[in-house]
């Protein structure tokens, strides 16, 4: 029987998922596939967004309502928390070559931030950019963001949330970054939230969380989204929750969390075939990634 860790982040609103894959290879069948579930880091509030660093053997990771990014050691198991900010940060990933500069995303702004991976306070914070300054998008924020394998920073908004937890709908949009030029690709988003690519077949996933489906683009090496079109709907294939957090491993299958739901669902998006549901001991499933030997 292959065993398997899921390591989280255990909150009292969300749930973070960490899943590393400790042996090499991967299970011939599934349905034999034992899971670990062990809890990392202290309770945090909303914590998401993780980035895996396989040199350093550290996860970087954020508290989003309360300001703070993490460092998780793989190698001895520490956590190092510092704040960045007295405003939402929705994520927070390194600069490429560096280990000590970082690109963020507070509230609506994309800033440059330093930080030595052990200080209890950032070193620098910059503005790059900010997004949605008019007065309809009042109460938006950054949310889902994510490095795509050709370097580019894509980051979704989200709609502002009221006191019973509701988000308002259609006041978000998907964002890319590249090279100082920012880009809208997407608008009328309710949480733009999980995204993906394959690039053997040259294809984006993405989602919002607000519409229970996972989406699929074409996209072009500039950067160009083209032929949207629904890959996995939560409510033909009876998954509870909407969906959250997205991967993709190198068998060209994704892993989408369910938040309310309980379930990180392993399909295929080629058929929108279910191939696995992971239960947590949590509703909130949030974020993940896979770390190797898939």
């Amino acid at each position: 029987m292959c065993e398997q860790t899921i390591t989280y982040l255990v909150n009292n609103i969300y749930i973070f998922s960490w899943i590393l894959f400790q042996l090499i290879g991967f299970p011939m069948r599934m349905s034999m596939t034992k899971w670990e579930i062990t809890p990392i880091s202290e309770a945090l509030d909303v914590g998401t967004r993780i980035h895996w660093d396989g040199e350093t053997q550290r996860a970087i990771f954020v508290d989003v309502p309360n300001g703070n990014v993490y460092a998780y050691e793989n190698n001895t198991g520490e956590v190092v928390k510092a704040k960045v900010a007295n405003e939402p940060i929705a994520f927070m990933f390194p600069v490429d070559g560096s280990d000590t500069k970082f690109i963020a995303g507070l509230s609506k702004k994309l800033v440059f931030v330093e930080w030595d991976g052990k200080s209890p306070e950032v070193s620098k914070v910059e503005k790059i950019v900010e997004v949605e300054k008019e007065k309809e998008f009042k109460g938006n924020r950054f949310n889902g963001a994510k490095v795509d394998p050709w370097g580019r920073l894509w980051a979704g908004t989200m709609g502002p949330t009221g006191a019973d937890g509701t988000t308002e709908n259609h006041k978000g949009a998907l964002y890319s970054l590249n090279k100082g030029v920012l880009r809208k690709h997407e608008s009328n988003i309710g949480i733009s939230n999980g995204l993906a690519w394959d690039t053997k077949t040259n294809k984006m996933y993405y989602i919002d969380t607000l519409v229970p489906c996972v989406f699929q683009y074409d996209i072009s090496k500039d950067g160009t989204l083209s032929n949207k079109k629904v890959v996995f709907d939560f409510k033909k294939q009876n998954i509870n929750g909407l969906p959250d957090g997205l991967t993709i491993d190198s068998n060209g299958n994704l892993w989408v969390c369910a938040i309310h739901g309980s379930h990180l669902v392993k399909f295929n998006p080629n058929d929108g075939k279910v191939i696995e549901k992971i239960l947590f001991p949590t509703p909130q499933v949030q974020s993940r990634f896979l770390k190797a030997y898939l």
